[in-house]
């Protein structure tokens, strides 16, 4: 147990955490302080949106400065977690065993619970554009997703188009896409970025619908992360963040079970960005479905 501390395995975790998330990656992700809140409580989070520049009129003229654009948006935390009663065998691994017999399953849980507040706002919009049942319009509808992002002045940097693998299939059957299992970027295809294609960073995900493709700038969706605060009385507890996604690792004695409990939890949302005056879904989202054969 010297050797199993909840600040190695925290450290371990993020690290985990990080690599195995894909939709909350390609958002805009506004991590923030420990939150000691209820689950499913709101908070509201200012996500940044793309800014103009100006041009000055002349040498020595006055200039006008602006404001950062920033849209709040409303984000309903879920207390994700996993909990895991450790045997007095597993406590004798040393943190590298530990970190790949326990804490990858218990990060791989949490990560899925994350993965699904994203997948779950994205299922829940109406779509924008119909593909044909067996994909033939495939690359049509991509070019016309793409040309609704450009009038919407949708930045060329960072625009991803997230599928479901039915749609990955389409796809991935066109010669002239570049996959990346392909150009031989490992960590590329680890996080489930399958191709570069028409301007956007093609990621496949399982928690979208059959038959569902999201077309969007990272502006246009909200990943909120919170690390929920560490409780009083426990043994051993500790916290990491890294690229705006946090955690808490908890070790605590539980002497009903005679065991150590090992427990991994964060609190998350997701939300689409919406227009501040008309309440309507920001043209840097496009959702396409495919249609029922």
């Amino acid at each position: 147990m010297a050797v199993l501390t909840a600040q190695g395995i925290s450290s371990l975790a993020i690290e985990l955490l990080t690599r195995t998330l894909v939709l909350p990656m390609t958002a805009s992700r506004i991590p923030g302080a420990e939150f000691s809140g209820s689950n499913g409580d709101t908070i509201t989070v200012r996500v940044p949106q793309p800014s103009t520049a100006r041009t000055q009129s002349s040498p020595g003229a006055t200039i006008t400065y602006d404001d950062v654009d920033e849209v709040p948006v409303d984000v309903s935390l879920s207390h994700l977690y996993h909990a895991k009663l450790v045997s007095d065998q597993e406590l004798s691994l040393d943190l590298a065993d530990f970190g790949r017999q326990i804490t990858r399953v218990q990060v791989a849980a949490v990560a899925t619970g994350a993965e699904n507040q994203m997948a779950t706002v994205m299922n829940g919009l109406p779509a924008d554009l119909t593909i044909d049942a067996d994909g033939g319009n495939i690359d049509a509808i991509v070019l016309q997703a793409r040309e609704m992002l450009g009038r919407a002045e949708a930045p060329l940097d960072g625009r991803y188009l997230a599928v479901s693998p039915e749609v990955a299939t389409f796809i991935l059957a066109l010669d002239e896409v570049s996959r990346v299992d392909a150009s031989g970027d490992t960590n590329a295809l680890r996080n489930a970025i399958i191709a570069r294609w028409r301007g956007f960073n093609v990621v496949e995900s399982t928690g979208l619908d059959a038959g569902k493709a999201v077309a969007y700038h990272r502006s246009g969706f909200a990943f909120a992360n919170r690390v929920p605060v560490v409780p009083r009385g426990v043994t051993s507890s500790a916290t990491a963040q890294s690229g705006g996604v946090g955690m808490r690792q908890i070790f605590q004695y539980v002497p009903d079970k005679l065991s150590d409990a090992s427990v991994i939890s964060t609190f998350a949302g997701a939300a689409v960005v919406t227009d501040a005056e008309s309440g309507e879904t920001t043209p840097r989202v496009v959702v396409m479905d495919t249609a029922e054969s």
